[in-house]
């Protein structure tokens, strides 16, 4: 009897691990939509899942309901851009950046409204003139990050880096 329950046990076992394998889903960006990116500095709707984009300079770029989940931009310059007398900031508007990592990266007045922003690392970036109207921030992290006239995802105003 006490055979019986452990094969019972174990068939249960391998089946729970061969199902959770075919449950994940694989995390890859899209190639071409990466390389069309960096030409245009548009990404509206596309895959960046786990993209490593660190460092670069994507001023003004847009990532309108973008999935850009597990992402790097560690270090990457997403502030405003003056451009033709007007001025363009980072739209990740409806965008999905669950557990990115935007450490120490310049987002001044970028636009997070209706974001995704689930455990996304925020430590040390600059988030002045930056609109979170919205977004999902659980257990998002953010030490160290300014804020300075900062729309909260409460819509409340944070000057507490000016």
């Amino acid at each position: 009897m006490a055979l019986f329950k452990l094969q019972r046990f174990q068939a249960k076992l391998l089946a729970a691990v061969c199902w959770g394998s075919i449950a994940w889903p694989a995390v890859a960006f899209d190639a071409t939509k990466l390389e069309d990116f960096k030409t245009t500095n548009v990404c509206k709707y596309c895959d960046l899942t786990g993209a490593n984009l660190s460092g670069r300079d994507m001023r003004g770029a847009d990532f309108q309901n973008a999935n850009i989940s597990g992402a790097t931009l560690h270090k990457a310059n997403l502030a405003e851009r003056v451009m033709e007398k007007r001025t363009l900031s980072t739209n990740f508007e409806d965008a999905n950046l669950r557990h990115a990592d935007l450490s120490n990266s310049n987002l001044h007045a970028a636009n997070f409204s209706n974001a995704y922003l689930r455990e996304t690392i925020f430590d040390g970036a600059d988030l002045s003139d930056a609109n979170l109207t919205n977004a999902n921030v659980k257990d998002a992290s953010f030490q160290g990050v300014k804020f300075c006239k900062t729309t909260m995802p409460d819509a409340t105003i944070n000057n507490s880096g000016c």
